[in-house]
């Protein structure tokens, strides 16, 4: 099996990528749950349903259930190891929250299903970002919150550094992590400017489009423009 690193970045996970991301990488990335507070949960309404599009191993959507205990969560995912464990993780919610594989770029969901969609750290793997974005646009309710984030092809060298310090491996590996990341991680993913242009094409009300304070990751939030559905 090639390295994670070389692989093409839309590969789908296998069980070895699926551990090596929430072992080692997935705990770095976790500080940035905040913006979900921020930007996601408080424009969903109750007893509101979520997809969760690149859910991997469900650590986010792990969060946003413990959050918000009237949610309903669907998470897709391309890998089928990513979707085993995720079940494992959340086989204690019940059935309020499911996963299935699915491809973010052709969404097996009617126009305007959930009333939020989220994407965390996903949009790189996409086959077209555009055609991913489009989905989701599409299945989003009115009103409804979309948020985007994913690793910033543009970020500095001291966030990205912070960030692979708290990468869960020996520090003495600092400088490789390092390299791969700013090179095969974040260097095939989105910057700044891509996530400006990516969300022109969005009908957003409330758009935002920023840097992760302190961490090497952009992203893309607003609202859906429209009136909730349930107005007259």
């Amino acid at each position: 099996m090639p390295m994670a690193p070389f692989d093409p970045i839309t590969a789908v996970y296998t069980p070895a990528h699926a551990w090596m991301y929430e072992a080692i990488v997935a705990p770095a990335v976790y500080p940035s749950r905040h913006v979900i507070d921020e930007h996601f949960l408080p424009h969903l309404p109750q007893n509101a349903h979520i997809l969760d599009v690149g859910s991997g191993g469900a650590l986010f959507t792990n969060y946003i259930a413990d959050q918000r205990s009237d949610l309903h969560i669907i998470g897709l995912d391309l890998s089928r190891p990513q979707i085993k464990r995720a079940t494992k993780r959340m086989r204690r919610y019940g059935e309020r929250v499911r996963f299935q594989v699915g491809d973010a770029t052709r969404l097996d969901f009617a126009d305007q299903t959930f009333d939020g969609v989220i994407s965390y750290g996903s949009i790189k793997h996409w086959s077209s970002r555009e055609a991913g974005l489009a989905e989701c646009m599409r299945v989003l309710k009115p009103a409804g919150p979309l948020l985007i984030t994913d690793a910033d092809r543009s970020t500095s060298f001291d966030d990205a550094k912070k960030f692979i310090e708290n990468y869960k491996m020996p520090h003495f590996l600092g400088g490789i992590n390092l390299a791969i990341f700013h090179t095969w991680i974040a260097g095939r993913s989105i910057g700044l400017e891509d996530a400006r242009d990516l969300a022109s094409r969005l009908d957003l009300v409330d758009e935002n489009v920023a840097r992760i304070t302190g961490m090497p990751l952009v992203m893309i939030s607003g609202r859906k423009a429209g009136r909730p559905t349930s107005e007259p």
